[in-house]
């Protein structure tokens, strides 16, 4: 899972499947997460998820001090700690 491509669509597939959409492919990087029904606990799973699945930790404090806007926001955050780990 170290590749980016690998690591945006896994983040698309993980917010699809919190958001309880059966298809994935609709959810585009520049998808504002607010605007695509994302909020604060649902952030949490979606990181919750995808750390487990690429064997990071993201803190807390770091999920809520970024400027976490769209979809791609969230895959440069968690690619920062796929290349990290």
């Amino acid at each position: 899972m170290t590749s980016p491509v690998k690591v945006d669509t896994r983040v698309c597939e993980v917010i699809a499947a919190v958001l309880g959409t059966s298809a994935p492919a609709e959810i585009k990087n520049d998808d504002e997460l607010r605007g695509i029904g994302i909020d604060s606990l649902s952030i949490l799973e979606i990181v919750v998820r995808v750390e487990k699945e690429c064997g990071i930790t993201i803190g807390d404090s770091e999920i809520f001090e970024a400027a976490l806007c769209r979809v791609d926001d969230l895959v440069k955050l968690v690619q920062s700690h796929v290349k990290n780990s």
